[in-house]
């Protein structure tokens, strides 16, 4: 039996896209005969089902979520003579101390606070196993060229979960790669399905957005898109935001920021509900409710579950050009410059007022959607444990 070990970011928390990914592909493992081991921080509040876990005390060696500027700095300085950073550097010596009795045949290293930095002490433990730093967003621009060539040759495979993340590292490296570099597009959860029956053309457009409300995510552009929208539009539109300017189900308003998309909502003559982040099952009913999703992301997304979900679910998706965005959804997508609300608000009358137009589009994200399977990413991922122990 072919077992994975994932190693999520060290401090994650429940609710983050990185536990989220590395439960899909737990779940995905376990029909095909693929054992799951995991290594969880022991004060975050975090589990994953049907694996075995090992908890660790991470804050004996990263006391806090972010090493400070003279820290960072300090590690910079190293890594640049050559030497291992003293402080991302061994941020999960306790994983590496803690997997090293534990049996399994592919260890994912989730790439985030710096988890490349710790690349060869992990080589160094899990000689018989293939080491993959699995990425999802694009590595820290804190590694120069030699360094991070350095390091990634203490990995087995480089995975990414989009194109445009490999391609940013391999012209960093000038195409000189020291390990294997591989593309493992993120999948979809089968809970995510398109409703039986599309939106009454009688009844309201919801315009939904789902995921971090920061700036970054761009959650101000979609009130402003939809407000354009309903002044323009035949039909009711409403908007509906899911989450937080965290993970979890907090709905307490914390930031200045969500306190101002409130402000504006109110202002606002199209009606809009906020909602804290959902379950999955919870999310997959309101996507399948909605009539369109519009995701105008202001930053280099890996390949946002968000899109895929949401085409899963057989809805129109309107997204920025960020490079992430646009290899998620490819043709299905309107991808709008910089998530203009001119742009979007002109995305959302036309499908809210045509029915051709929003049948081709829901017909789009339904075939694109299925190009994404956390059952093939599993099967990649294993398929490594078996690849080198042949080479063996």
């Amino acid at each position: 039996m072919t077992s994975l070990i994932h190693v999520p970011m060290a401090l994650s928390t429940q609710g983050s896209t990185l536990l989220t990914v590395a439960q899909s592909i737990i779940d995905a493992s376990a029909p095909m005969g693929i054992e799951s081991k995991a290594v969880l921080s022991d004060n975050r509040g975090v589990s994953l089902r049907s694996a075995e876990l090992h908890f660790v005390d991470y804050t004996r060696t990263c006391p806090r979520e972010w090493f400070n500027r003279r820290e960072l700095a300090v590690d910079v300085a190293a890594g640049f003579a050559g030497l291992r950073r003293p402080y991302y550097g061994h941020a999960y010596d306790p994983a590496v101390e803690a997997v090293q009795g534990v049996g399994g045949d592919v260890v994912l290293l989730y790439a985030g606070h710096y988890v490349a930095a710790t690349l060869p002490a992990w080589s160094a433990v899990r000689k018989d196993s293939t080491i993959v730093l699995y990425c999802h967003n694009p590595l820290s621009r804190s590694y120069g060229r030699r360094e991070l060539s350095r390091l990634l040759s203490a990995a087995d495979v480089v995975a990414f979960c989009a194109d445009h993340l490999r391609v940013d590292v391999e012209e960093r490296l000038k195409g000189r790669l020291p390990a294997e570099f591989m593309t493992v597009h993120n999948g979809v959860d089968p809970l995510f399905t398109p409703a039986i029956a599309p939106t009454a053309p009688n009844e309201p457009f919801t315009v939904v957005f789902a995921g971090l409300t920061t700036p970054h995510k761009g959650t101000h552009l979609v009130l402003e898109a939809v407000e354009l929208a309903a002044r323009r539009a035949q039909r009711p539109i409403r908007a509906q935001i899911i989450g937080s300017h965290s993970y979890g189900h907090a709905e307490s308003i914390s930031t200045e920021y969500e306190a101002s998309l409130r402000t504006y909502a109110d202002r606002m003559t199209a009606p809009v509900e906020f909602l804290p982040f959902l379950s999955k099952p919870e999310l997959s009913e309101h996507l399948r409710a909605a009539s369109v999703a519009c995701l105008p992301s202001q930053w280099a997304e890996g390949l946002p579950l968000i899109a895929l979900e949401s085409m899963a679910c057989g809805l129109p998706v309107i997204t920025s050009d960020s490079v992430g965005m646009i290899e998620a959804v490819g043709e299905a997508g309107f991808v709008v410059p910089g998530g203009n609300p001119e742009g979007m608000a002109e995305a959302i009358v036309i499908l809210a007022e045509s029915e051709a137009e929003r049948t081709a589009a829901r017909d789009r994200s339904l075939m694109r959607s299925r190009r994404f399977s956390w059952a093939n990413v599993a099967t990649a991922f294993a398929s490594l444990g078996r690849d080198i122990s042949a080479r063996g």
